[in-house]
């Protein structure tokens, strides 16, 4: 039976990301799977702000977005760091297609306050992605996104998140330079709900990493069967998988739940 997963790539393991990723990815697809991968590019997208003298500003974790920083998204996500990505899986004879959520106006969103030219998304058109993976190519997608106006610059796992529900897919994993959810100082191999909203409300889940658990949360909440956090820089370490079951939703390290 086929399964469709869908992967949001961090920016900040792209440089670092083992090989094993790429074989594990290959292996997917030659038993007949589908694949979705929604890339990030921060640091990029820093280091351009950066070289064009502008200040990168966050809140809550997320980057706001000015007329400047959304040209530099578009030339460093959906241009450099794009291609490298489909150019890098080729090289795995894995048969990507790179699009943003503007083509074909395949994501359509609305600003978000605050943030300037920051989107959420608010629909989807599963067809154009369905089409390219019941032809066994891998979309690679840059989430800037369609908007009223104008391009919108989405946050990565939000819009993976919303792409994985949309799709129902049977896997969302979210591949980040950590190896799971730390809470007391040590990775926790099981969690309920309630113990993640806690640790957030007590600062032990701050910064980028909240967004990065809401969005795990989001993905089960929002019908998709398994969701995890993985450590891009070494595939062989366990993460942290989280599921539904019981109506609770829960943390495990995946050494403890059977696939």
């Amino acid at each position: 039976m086929t399964k469709r997963k869908v992967i949001k790539l961090g920016g900040s393991v792209w440089d670092v990301m083992t090989p094993s990723y790429f074989e594990e990815w290959q292996v997917w697809m030659e038993e007949g799977n589908e694949l979705l991968i929604v890339h990030g590019g921060g640091p990029k997208l820093s280091a351009y702000c950066t070289s064009q003298q502008i200040e990168p500003l966050f809140l809550d974790g997320r980057r706001v977005t000015t007329d400047e920083v959304l040209i530099g998204a578009w030339r460093v996500l959906a241009g450099e760091m794009q291609t490298d990505v489909v150019s890098t899986l080729a090289r795995y004879d894995i048969d990507a297609f790179g699009l943003s959520g503007v083509d074909g106006s395949a994501i359509f969103g609305q600003p978000l306050n605050g943030l300037g030219k920051v989107g959420e998304v608010i629909s989807i058109r599963n067809d154009v992605f369905e089409r390219l993976m019941d032809s066994g190519h891998v979309p690679v997608v840059t989430s800037v996104i369609a908007g009223m106006d104008g391009p919108l610059n989405c946050n990565g796992d939000d819009c993976a998140v919303a792409l994985a529900v949309s799709l129902q897919a049977d896997e969302f994993e979210l591949l980040t330079n950590v190896n799971g959810i730390r809470i007391q100082g040590e990775f926790q191999t099981t969690l309920t709900e309630r113990d993640i909203r806690k640790a957030i409300a007590s600062g032990e889940i701050d910064g980028g990493m909240v967004p990065k658990v809401e969005a795990l949360l989001a993905a089960v909440a929002g019908g998709v069967k398994s969701a995890r956090i993985r450590d891009g820089r070494d595939a062989t370490l366990a993460g942290t998988r989280l599921w539904e079951g019981n109506y609770e939703f829960a943390v495990t390290d995946i050494r403890t739940t059977n696939d």
